[in-house]
């Protein structure tokens, strides 16, 4: 089975007509019913039972399920590794709206964009791959660090969840909650807040992005802190609330480079540019 083929066996399954199916994925009810017939030709044995109301798995249908599930997640990952490898991560929020600017007013400076983890962009530092990178301070460590702005962190969660106060959740109502989170190199401030406030969470999900994360929440999987200036800039958080955090907390985000003084001409005018579009923040 292709992947599309996989797509469409569980869109049948869930919905339970051809009609509903190529509704839902704008296709035609006969393209619907070509694909079951190939996958059916393909297997050797049906998949769906027909009726006048609709159609239901075979037993030998609900025995591929767990497969068709494995291969249809492991798409899905690999499409949220692609949108990170393409910069579809945190640095959405503030670059396009720096780096064009930036290169219109010195033209003659040519920017080259790395998007990675905290832990890749320290590397890259000290490495000498790339002169400054944008960190928070939790995750500049011993380099030389330049705050930009300090966004406050927020706590995400289904519409449905009732905080003891409206409109904020304190520190102890997160503990032994479930959380989505995101691996522990992109999202140290969060941890740091888990740690200042002696939080033992139950991780459920591991995601890439933050859109990810977003939705995860609102299918109600966990509760998640995030970066309240990701909903500054137009991020869709539909199917959620998003709640202040008591004691609250910032991340302090900053350009980070090995040495100031050391930093080329063409450098030390990016900070200049990016302490400017910073204040425009506040």
């Amino acid at each position: 089975m292709t992947l599309t083929d996989c797509q469409i066996f569980m869109t049948v399954s869930q919905l339970g007509t051809f009609a509903a199916a190529a509704e839902q994925m704008h296709l035609t009810p006969s393209a619907i019913s070509h694909a079951v017939s190939g996958m059916e030709s393909e297997c050797g044995f049906l998949l769906f039972t027909r009726t006048k109301s609709g159609v239901t798995m075979t037993a030998a249908a609900e025995s591929l399920l767990p497969s068709i599930r494995q291969m249809l997640n492991s798409s899905e990952l690999l499409s949220q590794s692609i949108a990170q490898v393409n910069g579809m991560h945190k640095c959405v929020t503030w670059v396009p709206q720096l780096v064009p600017p930036f290169q219109k007013q010195f033209p003659g400076i040519d920017v080259q964009l790395y998007q990675g983890s905290y832990a890749d962009i320290v590397d890259w530092l000290k490495g000498g791959t790339v002169e400054l990178g944008f960190l928070s301070n939790s995750s500049a460590r011993d380099l030389d660090f330049e705050p930009l702005y300090d966004d406050p962190l927020v706590c995400i969660a289904p519409a449905d969840y009732q905080p003891h106060r409206p409109g904020c959740v304190r520190a102890e109502e997160l503990q032994g909650r479930a959380f989505v989170s995101q691996q522990s190199d992109v999202d140290a401030d969060i941890q740091s807040y888990f740690k200042k406030n002696d939080l033992h969470v139950n991780s459920r999900c591991y995601i890439v992005d933050d859109q990810s994360m977003i939705a995860m929440v609102s299918c109600g999987q966990g509760l998640a802190i995030m970066p309240e200036l990701m909903f500054r800039r137009g991020t869709d958080h539909s199917g959620c609330q998003v709640l202040r955090l008591e004691p609250a907390a910032t991340r302090s985000i900053g350009l980070a480079c090995l040495s100031r003084g050391g930093l080329s001409p063409a450098a030390k005018q990016f900070v200049a540019s990016a302490q400017e579009y910073a204040t425009t923040l506040k």
